[in-house]
């Protein structure tokens, strides 16, 4: 303050002393010396005019004088030595006056530029003020539309001033309020950690009041608290606080609405950190056919179990892990070393990357005879048989190595076809072939079968 005061005193020091400076050179001077060469001149009266005019001090009062009189003159604006600007302050905010708890009004404009006109002085001191204050005066008005004019107030009397814009028309509308059912809405859940999850989260209550007009309030599709976990700052599992959770009004389509009042502003939040896992095996999945005579006797990986980290309805459906292996045209022992991917839906698996090592022998095979077909993936509502006996069952060749292969039964193999969009008729199927071990190769002798579907 002291500063800002210093400021102007300094302004107008140096105004007051460059318009002195002017009135003494163009003025005072010349007129002093003009008295005195018409007194010095003037036989009748010389002595007491050159007396005078002779004294020291009289040309500093005759000075003064003529200084004082001149000033009189600018201030009351009879003589114009000040030239008359402009200057624009944008943007400033304008204030309405009108009952917040009984009204909503559209078309309040949220700034207004002033133009002030005037003197350079009275200009630099109003800028110095700062004090430029915009209102919208609603008061005394009630419901419909209303064109009104801003008021702006003037600090510096002697200004003149615009407003732009200078009238508004504005819409009032009384205030409708409505309880609506609140819902969260979580956000940057990808800033947890990797093994963490929002598990649950529990508002302090569950409905709000909703203020604006009626057709307003009609495009609340839905209000929402926007639980940032980012701002819970969690680190481990548990229950967390979240205090002043936004709320906020959308509409049918997502976009939020700024001129709905909800109330309270802000909940109160609990949310609940978890950390569900399951531990599952690794599935070696040999990919691709070995070279001819070879046939992989073992497969043994550094890595036998991993934890995977996910929702508990993402862990349910899992049961393994599988890692992939090219073998195709493999004839001699290998080590892979690969990275184990996660499924999908699965934030983190406690481990990355994996060695497996593939043991190669001589090729065998043996027949496997009368292995039923199965039907899988039927409707509910049809019912399927084989056209013939021979269509229910097929003769499956296994190869491998020995020993893999003398361990193996008939139970360990499964053949089947796949029903997937098939509807009533009689259709022909191709027979596919698995079994436990994925290490031995299962074919079929019998590459397609006929069946009839019926209802």
């Amino acid at each position: 303050m002291k500063r800002m005061i210093k400021k102007i005193f300094s302004f107008f020091k140096k105004i007051f002393g460059g318009i002195y400076k002017i009135i003494d050179k163009l003025l005072v001077t010349p007129i002093s010396k003009l008295l005195y060469k018409i007194f010095n001149r003037n036989a009748n009266g010389p002595g007491i005019i050159d007396r005078m005019l002779n004294k020291p001090n009289m040309i500093i009062y005759i000075s003064l004088a003529l200084a004082f009189i001149t000033f009189i003159l600018i201030d009351r604006k009879v003589v114009v030595l000040v030239e008359t600007e402009a200057v624009v302050i944008p943007n400033q905010t304008v204030t309405a006056e009108y009952n917040e708890e009984s009204y909503v009004v559209e078309g309040i404009p949220k700034t207004a530029d002033i133009v002030l006109m005037g003197r350079k002085s009275d200009l630099y001191l109003a800028q110095q003020l700062g004090d430029h204050a915009v209102s919208l005066d609603l008061s005394g008005l009630g419901p419909g539309t209303h064109k009104v004019n801003l008021k702006y107030t003037n600090s510096i009397s002697s200004l003149q001033y615009k407003l732009d814009p200078s009238s508004v028309t504005v819409v009032i509308y009384p205030i409708v309020r409505e309880f609506r059912t609140v819902t969260t809405d979580v956000i940057n859940t990808d800033k947890l950690g990797e093994k963490l999850l929002v598990s649950s989260v529990t508002l302090d209550r569950d409905e709000v009041i909703i203020k604006s007009y009626a057709k307003k309030l009609e495009t609340v599709a839905s209000v929402k608290a926007i639980v940032d976990v980012n701002a819970l700052s969690a680190t481990s599992a548990g229950t967390y606080t979240l205090e002043n959770v936004k709320l906020v009004a959308y509409d049918d389509k997502g976009t939020e609405i700024k001129d709905v009042e909800v109330l309270p502003e802000t909940l109160t939040a609990t949310v609940v950190i978890s950390s569900p896992s399951k531990t599952v095996p690794i599935k070696i999945v040999p990919v691709g056919e070995v070279a001819s005579g070879s046939a992989i006797a073992s497969i043994t990986s550094s890595v036998t179990k991993v934890t995977l980290y996910a929702e508990e309805s993402v862990l349910a459906g899992i049961d393994n892990v599988e890692v992939n292996i090219d073998v195709n045209g493999l004839n001699s022992d290998k080590t892979y070393q690969t990275s184990i991917e996660k499924p999908l839906g699965v934030r983190s698996v406690s481990e990355k990357n994996v060695t497996i090592k593939v043991t190669m022998e001589k090729e065998t095979s043996k027949e496997f005879t009368g292995i039923a077909i199965e039907f899988q993936n039927k409707a509910n509502d049809l019912k399927v048989f084989g056209k013939t006996e021979n269509d229910t069952k097929v003769n499956v060749v296994v190869k491998g190595t020995s020993t893999l292969l003398n361990s193996l039964t008939a139970e360990d193999i499964k053949a089947y076809v796949d029903l997937t969009d098939m509807t009533e008729g009689e259709w022909e199927v191709p027979v596919k072939v698995t079994g436990n071990d994925l290490k031995l190769s299962y074919t079929s002798k019998t590459q397609k079968v006929k069946i009839i579907i019926t209802k």
